[in-house]
Parts: structure tokens; sequence; C-alpha cells
């Protein structure tokens, strides 16, 4: 592409349009996914539009099953039982919608076995926790997070009080699961309190293509440029990206008076297996041929925590 793209430099502007050829600076109308609507198999006719691109969900009225199908709802599937005043909620269909944030919710887990569900509508990139703290009775609780379609994302037992942490990837629906903790061997009921908030959009992004660029100081340098970032969640992984130079050496130093978090470093000739974990309040790293070099910092304890580094190259 290199040799074509000089050669195509050289000639005229209208050699290249061609006559005539109207050019448009504007930006581009993103294409709807959904429109026409390409959700035609059985019953998973709901599209929704997520980061660009068409995902078919189960029609209103029916519920996903592990099997992939649609199911229409059932006390089979969503049980009806007597309970709190939410009843019935104990599939994604009948979820309470979880409006203001930090506010307290009561409710309980009655009978045994039994299920609360709660709709969070998240927006793109803003990260949420869910507190769930256990009241009068014997109940455990455990949080379940579950994506639009009922996939699951992540979960928390309680130690007695569970909290648990996500990021919407896409603009929609999240929901969240309330029950028993299997970590407890016996049958518990009991009452107890929900909230949620949003801790706002995620600081740095979580893959590759999304990485924070980081230009490293010269090593030596009197003032170097600090880089802030926050694992707002348990299973949150910041980005960064630094264009390497073969035979420099690059060094990392973590400040210890905040969280050191763990570090996965890759290449851009494989963003997929890293060449090196640790975690350490300092790296330093040789780059064996000119490329991208990306570091992933995560909590390897699953734990939230700000933290600050500095780079350097020799």
């Amino acid at each position: 592409m290199r040799p074509l793209l000089s050669r195509l430099s050289l000639l005229p502007l209208a050699a290249v349009l061609g006559t005539g050829c109207l050019v448009s600076t504007g930006p581009d109308t993103p294409k709807d996914p959904c429109s026409p609507n390409p959700c035609t198999q059985g019953d998973k006719t709901l599209c929704v539009n997520e980061d660009g691109n068409a995902r078919c969900l189960c029609k209103q009225g029916t519920v996903l099953r592990p099997s992939g199908v649609c199911e229409p709802i059932t006390t089979a599937n969503c049980p009806e039982h007597s309970g709190d005043s939410s009843e019935p909620d104990d599939c994604l269909s009948r979820a309470k919608v979880l409006a203001t944030e930090n506010a307290s919710r009561q409710q309980s887990i009655e009978p045994v076995g039994d299920y609360d569900f709660f709709r969070i509508d998240g927006t793109l990139n803003t990260v949420y926790s869910v507190t769930v703290e256990p009241g009068q009775g014997s109940l455990m609780p455990r949080v379940d997070i579950f994506d639009k379609e009922g996939l699951w994302i992540t979960s928390q037992d309680g130690r007695p009080k569970a909290q648990v942490g996500f990021k919407a990837r896409a603009t929609g629906a999240y929901y969240v699961r309330v029950s028993h903790s299997p970590m407890d061997a016996s049958a518990a009921t009991g009452l107890y309190s929900l909230a949620y908030s949003s801790l706002g959009q995620d600081d740095h992004g979580d893959a590759s293509d999304k990485a924070t660029t980081v230009v490293p100081d010269v090593g030596g340098a009197t003032s170097p440029v600090d880089h802030y970032g926050r694992l707002e969640y348990g299973q949150d992984v910041d980005w960064f990206s630094i264009a390497v130079t073969q035979g420099s050496t690059y060094r990392i130093e973590f400040r210890t008076d905040r969280a050191v978090p763990s570090l996965a470093a890759y290449t851009a000739q494989d963003v997929k297996t890293p060449f090196l974990t640790t975690r350490n309040s300092y790296v330093e790293i040789t780059a064996a041929s000119t490329t991208t070099l990306y570091l992933a910092l995560y909590s390897a304890q699953s734990e939230p925590g700000s933290y600050v580094f500095q780079a350097f190259r020799y």
C-alpha cells in the first residue's frame, strides 16, 4: 500500500478525485443496524443496537433459557409466591426498576429459594456499584449482575454485606439479582436493603484499541509527569500504550502511597498473550523491537483503588 499511496500523492487532485467529484467533509450518519430488523429467528425478534451491532433478544413476554430458547413466562420459569410487596419478581422480565441512585430499598428473601430481580438502565462506559446489606433474619446475600439478554457478568457473596461493581458496555438494561448465598450451606431467609450508585465514566479504556497514550519522560527528569488512574470496580482493567524504540529501556514506577496494581505487558503484535505479568512498585522493560507497548493494569484481588505512576525512557 505504501508505494501505491506515494504514487497517488504525485497525481493532480482532479486525477485522484475524478472530474466533477463532490467530496463531503461532513460526519457520516451512523447506520441503524436494527433497521430493517434482522432478528427473525424464533422468538428472538427484539433487536437492540449495541456499539453499532445488532443484537437479537427474546421478545417481550418470554424468558431466555440456558438452551438458548425463548420460553413464554410461566410459573415454571418465573415463580409466583407470597413475600414482600414487590412480588412477583423472580425473573428478568419482572425486574423492578431502580430509578433513584443512593436510595435505600427495603425488601426480603422469602420464602426459601426466592430471587429478587432489579433493573438498572445503564449508560455506555458508566461504572455502577450495587450494595446489599442484610437485616433481620439469617440471610447471607449474594448479588449477581446480568446484561440485557440475561448473560451473567459478575457476582459477589456477602461477608455479610455484598458489594459489586460493573461497567455498562452498552447503553441499555442491566439486571441485578439478589438471593441467599450458596456459600452458606443452610437455607435462609431475611430482610435486606439495596442501593445502587453511578461512579461515573470509566477513566481509561479496558482494551488495547481504547488504551490511553503515555509519553515517557527522559530518565532522570526532575519533574516527571504523574499518570493517574482508578480501578473503579473489582474487574476493571486500565490499558495504556507507549511507543517504544528498539534497544531503549522503559521504567514504570508506581507511587507506593496509593494502590500498586498488577501489570500485564503486551506488544502490538500480540495483545492477547502477555509477555510479562508482575506486581511491583516498578518494572523495567527493554524493547526488543520498535513497536507499541501495551500495559494493562488490574487488581489481582478484585479490589477497587486509585494508583499513580511515572514512565521513563533510558
